[in-house]
Order: C-alpha cells, then sequence, then structure tokens
C-alpha cells in the first residue's frame, strides 16, 4: 500500500471553486496556471451568502498532487476575514439539493409490450505592511492547515514578478488574467499549505468580505478549464437569487430523458443544460431550486454527528485500539484523520499504514507512552481540524435563509465576463422537484402514449410528445427541437424581460427508438453527460480516492 501514496501525483491537481487561481509547480500542477500543462478544471462549487453588504463566500477546493505543491490565488474586494469550513458540507449540500425528475404514469399498454419501462423514482494573524517591488503585503495569516498572504498592487506586472518570485508559478497568460482585477483595485488572497500539512488537509475556505455585490472571477478560470465545465452556485439571501449580467435560461423539457429513473433523467438535464446555454450564447445560468424548504438542520452534517464519535472513540481504555478505531471510523473523514496520524504517529520508513488499523502492530511499532502522547494530541487535532471547521461551515447556513442553487456550463472562450449575482423578491421559487405526466391507452390492439410537462418545468399542462408502439423504456426517443425553451435578463425587481420565448409543436414518435439520444448529454449515452459517463466518472473517483488513501 505504500506506493499507491504516489502513484497518482504525476497527475495533474483538480481544484473545485470559481474564486481562485491556483498555482502549482511543474510536475503536480497544483492549479490553474501550470508551467508544464494547464490541468482541466472538472467544476466548481461555491456557496455565497448575502447580509446587507456583507458577503460570505465558501469555496470548494479539491487538490491531488504533492503538499509543497499547492498554492492558490483569489482577487476579492478589501481585506477579507478568513476561515475554513468542511468538504462534508458540499458532499451533503450538492444531492440535497440537486433537481428532481419525477414521471408519472397513467393507464396501461397493450399485454403484448414487454419493453422494459422505468418511472421515475479559525486563524490567527500578522501585522504586515512592507513594500516589495511594488507589491504590498498587507496581512499574513495562519487559517487552518493554509499559510495566507494578503497582498495589493496597482502594477500588474509587479504583482506577476512578486508572485513568481515567493512559488505561485503563473503562466504566461498569468499577468494578462490578473490585470483586470489589479485594474479593479482588488486585493489578492495568496494561500500555500503550512509545514507538515499535507493533501488531506485541505478544507473549503471561507472568506467574509464588504462588497455591494456577489461575484465570480470566471475570467481567471479560463486557463484552464475543460469544455462545458458545471459550475454550482448557492447564494443565500432574503429572497430568490439571479444573475444580472448573464442570461437566466430556462431549458426545453421535452428533450429529458424522464423515462430511466431519476438519477439518469439528471444526467441528461446536465448536457441539456449545456446545449440549452450554447444556444443562449454561451452566457446564462439555469434555476436548479429556488426557495425555504431546504433545511440545513436535517439536510447537513451535524457537529454532534462527530463529537458523539469522539466521546464513543474516547471510550476505548487502550491507546492502541484507540486508535485503530480511529483509524477505522466510518464517521469522522479518513483523509483528515489520517494526516492526523501521519503527523502525530509518524510511521518508521517503509511500513505500511495498514499498521494504524491493528492494534497488536501499533505495540509492536510504538512504545505505550509515544501510543498514550499521541492520543491526546490526536483529540486536540480532530477538535481543531474537523469539527471546528464543520462549525464554521454550518454557521454560513444560520437562520435557514432563502436558497437558490443556479447551475451552467462553460467553455474557457465563454469566461469573458465575471458572473454578477443579487436578489428579486418578486420572483417565484422554483421547486426542486420537476414532473412530467405520461399516459398510456390501448387502442384496437395498439399501445399509444402521450407526455405532458407538469409542476417545475414552466410549461404546466403542456402536452409535449404523442407516440404510438412502445413507450420509451431505458433509452429516450430522439426529439428535433431546439434545448433552450426561454431565455430572460433578471434585474432586482419586477418580472423577467424576455429575449427568446420559443413555441415547440407536440412532437410525434412511432416506435421504439433503439438507438440512443444523438448529441451531448440529451440521451442515456450522451458525450459523457448521461448516466453511463456519469457512473464511469463516479467510479473513477472512487478509485483514485481509495488508491490515495
Amino acid at each position: 500500500m505504500n506506493n499507491t501514496r504516489t502513484t497518482w501525483t504525476i497527475a495533474c491537481a483538480t481544484l473545485m471553486g470559481a474564486l481562485f487561481v491556483p498555482t502549482p509547480k511543474v510536475e503536480a500542477c497544483g492549479g490553474f496556471f501550470c508551467q508544464l500543462t494547464p490541468i482541466n478544471q472538472a467544476g466548481e462549487q461555491i456557496i455565497f451568502r448575502k447580509d446587507g453588504d456583507t458577503v460570505t463566500a465558501a469555496i470548494l477546493i479539491q487538490y491531488a498532487g504533492d503538499a509543497e505543491d499547492f498554492s492558490w490565488v483569489v482577487p476579492v474586494p478589501g481585506i477579507p476575514e478568513l476561515s475554513v469550513g468542511s468538504d462534508a458540507i458540499f458532499s451533503a449540500l450538492e444531492p440535497a439539493t440537486r433537481p428532481q425528475f419525477i414521471l408519472e404514469t397513467n393507464g396501461e399498454r397493450c399485454p403484448g409490450d414487454n419493453n422494459v419501462f422505468f418511472g421515475g423514482i479559525g486563524s490567527v494573524a500578522e501585522s504586515a505592511g512592507a513594500d516589495d517591488g511594488g507589491v504590498q503585503v498587507v496581512e499574513r495569516l495562519v487559517v487552518g492547515p493554509f499559510d495566507v498572504e494578503v497582498i495589493s498592487s496597482d502594477d500588474a506586472q509587479a504583482l506577476a514578478t512578486w508572485l513568481n518570485t515567493n512559488g505561485y508559478d503563473l503562466t504566461d497568460r498569468g499577468e494578462e488574467l490578473i490585470a483586470p482585477y489589479v485594474a479593479e483595485g482588488m486585493n489578492f488572497v495568496a494561500l500555500k499549505l503550512r509545514q507538515n500539512q499535507g493533501v488531506g488537509d485541505i478544507e473549503p475556505l471561507i472568506m467574509k468580505y464588504q462588497s455591494e455585490v456577489t461575484q465570480i472571477p470566471i475570467r481567471l478560470t479560463a486557463v484552464a478549464a475543460q469544455d462545458d465545465m458545471g459550475v454550482i452556485v448557492w447564494l443565500l439571501g432574503s429572497s430568490r437569487a439571479v444573475p444580472l449580467n448573464y442570461l437566466h435560461v430556462i431549458p426545453n423539457y421535452t428533450r429529458l430523458n424522464w423515462y430511466a429513473g431519476t438519477f439518469n433523467a439528471y444526467a441528461s438535464y446536465q448536457g441539456l443544460i449545456t446545449a440549452a446555454m450554447n444556444e443562449a450564447g454561451g452566457q446564462g445560468f439555469a434555476t436548479d431550486y429556488a426557495g425555504t424548504e431546504f433545511d440545513a438542520a436535517s439536510a447537513l452534517p451535524t457537529v454532534e454527528t462527530y463529537t458523539n464519535e469522539l466521546v464513543s472513540l474516547s471510550a476505548v481504555a487502550d491507546d492502541a485500539e484507540f486508535v485503530a478505531a480511529l483509524s477505522s471510523s466510518f464517521v469522522l473523514p479518513q483523509d483528515k484523520v489520517q494526516e492526523i496520524l501521519n503527523r502525530e504517529l509518524p510511521l518508521p520508513v517503509g511500513e505500511d499504514p495498514f499498521i494504524y488499523q491493528v492494534p497488536e502492530l501499533l505495540g509492536d511499532t510504538y512504545t505505550e507512552e509515544e501510543l498514550s502522547d499521541a492520543r491526546v494530541a490526536i483529540i486536540v487535532q480532530i477538535n481543531d481540524t474537523i469539527v471546528k471547521p464543520l462549525e464554521e461551515g454550518l454557521a454560513v447556513f444560520d437562520g435557514n435563509p432563502y436558497m437558490t442553487r443556479l447551475y451552467t456550463t462553460l467553455s474557457a472562450d465563454e469566461m469573458t465576463l465575471d458572473p454578477t449575482f443579487s436578489f428579486n423578491p418578486d420572483l417565484d421559487d422554483q421547486p426542486m422537484t420537476r414532473i412530467a405526466m405520461m399516459d398510456l391507452s390501448c387502442d384496437l390492439g395498439a399501445t399509444s402514449w402521450k407526455v405532458t410537462l407538469g409542476e417545475g418545468t414552466g410549461r404546466n399542462g403542456e402536452l409535449v410528445i404523442e407516440g404510438s408502439g412502445d413507450p420509451p423504456g431505458f433509452s429516450p426517443p430522439v426529439i428535433d427541437q431546439e434545448a433552450m425553451w426561454r431565455s430572460e435578463r433578471v434585474t432586482t425587481s419586477g418580472p423577467p424581460e424576455v429575449e427568446t420565448l420559443r413555441t415547440f409543436g407536440v412532437a410525434r414518435v412511432i416506435g421504439v427508438n433503439a438507438e440512443p439520444t444523438v448529441g451531448c448529454g440529451t440521451g442515456l449515452f450522451g458525450c459523457g453527460g448521461g448516466a453511463i459517463g456519469t457512473l464511469a466518472i463516479t467510479m473513477l473517483g472512487l478509485g483514485l480516492l481509495k488508491r490515495k488513501r
């Protein structure tokens, strides 16, 4: 097992989060700016909370590489208050707010039809003010696992030189990409991992700052974004959030794969959004959900879950058995636990981490005093690096504010404008659940069926498909219609101003469509956006995680 840790470090890093410009070294490619090859950023997830003119942003960071190669730079207004959150919040939040697609069926097909059909189922601050070649180090801090410098400059070239000199290796486009933010008077938060901190210690960064607008500096992402990169933004405030300078886009749900369960329907939805955004010109957001029904207390992990587990582990009298139980815990995040064990009980050279799971091997490897001292330090670190970050992250949801989840996909050539968001109290909620109805009948020995869109689609009661023969099974029918139904401009009050509104006729389908839908994502096997692509990516991710551990 001890050689698996290095197996994947030759791959470039993958970072999720839009408010940053990672700045790597050559081999591990620790972020967007890489001297060798820019990495592809697989997606971005950000939580914003707006209270008056105070913005709190929590940014998910995912990184694979060597700890010493990790660095990260993000523009921010003013001097932010910094802390770290918890990966566990994002892991729970995304599926808990994901759109759900339900196909209700009525009637029966003819008895001879056998087509299988699936219905929808804390920080320490140090003052700093020295000017270094046109760059001012405004503040130096220790924030969780990070060494942080807040820097300022009115000279993009000087800032780029400072970043390169201090180990934040920019690509050739680095100065070009940071220049607009320098011109806007923004400061920059620059992160590195502290000495003796491992990749497993990385947590989401939480920034609180004063700003009238909520904005993603997406232009910085263009240097390494993959085509049609997914961006999920959660906005917490007093009412429904809207994109101000991007279009609001509603897809054509006729093209959705309603027929193979909600999991596959969501995979189809992601591809449908990509196609709709491309038709809208590449700069738009869809509303996945907007409302007050989301309950953070029941949907997100609780501090009590971790503290109860820690109390249970602490009751284990033998120190070696305590370490073994901790190393096998299914409640505490094992990437964090393993980093703590590596620090407090470093393995002898060449020994396998499996030792941590076996009390007898622990007793053979360490003295009773070493195990006892390590136990005390381990409990302190669990509180500091696992429990407290969860508390910080959950505080963003205090009071259960109105939540909006927005989704889009963007390619590098579309990242020319930083999306800005605000709130519009005059807009209705967007339910998390979308519904369609399929009515079946058997007339003169032949099955006929029709699909009507329901609540959540924006076209409640509209008949969209009429078919004869077996109804769709696992693969959806080919629908020769555009992916975008409506695009609109939204402001901070009043109804949207419609830019494009398409009217579609009823699609006619004859017989069973045995071929998968052509076009990215609208069908089950569509260009990585379908269920098979999603499952393969998920399994690959689990494999990588397992091998890394």
